[in-house]
């Protein structure tokens, strides 16, 4: 036998042992499902326990913020293992603020945003640990649990009534409702029972989904759909408030002739409109925190532009917070007050946008920046990073960007980095950014 067929079969020997690394037999699915079965009914039934609301209230930290996420691990429970989409990820957004979250496709971007919703596809899909406190605006309400009321006023100070005639054509006077009065209260989202986030989501905390026209149902008309909101959740609508509603909040993302949109169906709209349409949906109700998971994804150019300066408008005008999830930079750059950057469940660096763009430190983050086309590039192919994101099954101990980072030395084949702050606001998880004493 000759040296190259030696050689080649040395290398299938390695190949196929490697592969092996690789393969689960029937036996290690089983004891892999058995376990999972177990944590997934206990996570289950935590979800659909009775517990009074003290067991899931909260404090922020700083009171500055409207959403503080602290050491979150959302997991997916698979037959060949448990895949830990996001993995300890720690961050903040500050009232009246917009928070940039970029990262390539698989990094844990969108996982996050549903757990913050609390919209994971149970049950294999899980927040395993961590707090979510959000600051909410709820409904104050009486013994018989009935939201209070706020009642209009003359220039006098006194109380307007009108006239109400019922069905019997009887004449009654009722006081004018102004709107109800709102306490402050700080939850503890991820400790939630599944049923109290109804009360949050969609009226403290929305979201604007990725594709508009499977996230709108095509059986019913726009102004079906928007109208739901309004019942849902402001107390005290009717059919007509709800009409007036939805339409005032179509004017106010821009659409032309409101009323005629109302009755039309998702399929008898554009894109850009449809994007509007769950943009509106989404402010029906004044929220305190909007979630964005690449909202213009599905859009050309001009419209990305007018639905940008959208946001940012609105923002202003409902006094709320933005969470932007994107893997543009050219978004993160217009829109973003604070950016998060994540690789493979994992924040790698984070930081206000101007320290993100103007010093980048993490070898990613670098790489991200490089992979944006631009005019004056003085090269004619453009530069990606090289490998892929890792298997997050069974993820080393060591930093995931190991194989693909130009600047990896010895010590990252050590224990995963640290986040070290280089600035009051700017932190990065890399060995490059430790002290001798370390």
């Amino acid at each position: 036998m000759g040296f190259k067929s030696i050689l080649s079969k040395f290398k299938k020997n390695e190949r196929q042992e490697e592969a092996k690394k690789h393969y689960l037999t029937g036996k290690e699915i089983k004891v892999i499902a058995k376990a999972n079965a177990q944590e997934m009914r206990r996570l289950e039934k935590a979800k659909n326990r009775k517990v009074p609301p003290e067991e899931y209230m909260s404090v922020m930290k700083d009171e500055n913020n409207v959403l503080e996420v602290e050491n979150l691990h959302s997991y997916f429970f698979t037959d060949q293992g448990v895949v830990k989409a996001v993995n300890g990820v720690t961050f903040n957004i500050p009232v009246n603020s917009t928070v940039g979250v970029v990262g390539e496709s698989g990094c844990g971007k969108s996982v996050t945003a549903m757990s913050v919703m609390r919209l994971l596809q149970g049950p294999s899909g899980q927040i395993v640990d961590g707090s979510i406190r959000f600051k909410a605006y709820d409904y104050k309400t009486d013994e018989e649990g009935r939201p209070v009321p706020t009642y209009e006023t003359d220039e006098n100070g006194e109380i307007v009534y009108e006239t109400v005639v019922d069905k019997n054509g009887k004449e009654t006077h009722k006081p004018v409702i102004k709107g109800y009065e709102k306490v402050e209260a700080v939850y503890d989202i991820a400790k939630m029972p599944i049923k109290e986030m109804y009360k949050l989501r969609g009226r403290q905390i929305s979201m604007v989904f990725q594709e508009p026209m499977t996230s709108l149902n095509p059986v019913f008309t726009i102004g079906n759909q928007l109208d739901e909101v309004t019942l849902l959740h402001i107390p005290g609508a009717t059919k007509e408030t709800a009409k007036k509603r939805s339409i005032e909040m179509l004017d106010m993302v821009g659409i032309a002739m409101p009323d005629r949109v109302y009755a039309s169906y998702p399929h008898e709209l554009s894109g850009g409109m449809r994007q509007r349409v769950m943009i509106a949906m989404a402010l029906a109700c004044e929220p305190r925190l909007i979630i964005a998971d690449e909202p213009t994804t599905a859009l050309d150019v001009t419209i990305q532009a007018q639905v940008l300066d959208l946001f940012n408008d609105l923002k202003t005008r409902i006094n709320g917070s933005i969470l932007l999830i994107t893997h543009d930079l050219g978004v993160i750059a217009e829109m973003a007050d604070y950016v998060v950057v994540m690789y493979a469940g994992r924040i790698i660096e984070q930081g206000t946008a101007l320290e993100i763009f103007r010093n980048p430190m993490h070898p990613y983050t670098k790489g991200l920046q490089k992979s944006k086309p631009t005019m004056n590039s003085s090269t004619d192919t453009l530069y990606n990073i090289p490998g892929n994101v890792p298997n997050p099954i069974n993820m080393p101990n060591y930093c995931y960007f190991k194989e693909r980072c130009r600047y990896c030395t010895d010590k990252c084949s050590g224990e995963y980095p640290c986040m070290r702050q280089v600035s009051p606001t700017h932190f990065v998880a890399c060995h490059l950014y430790e002290s001798k004493e370390d």
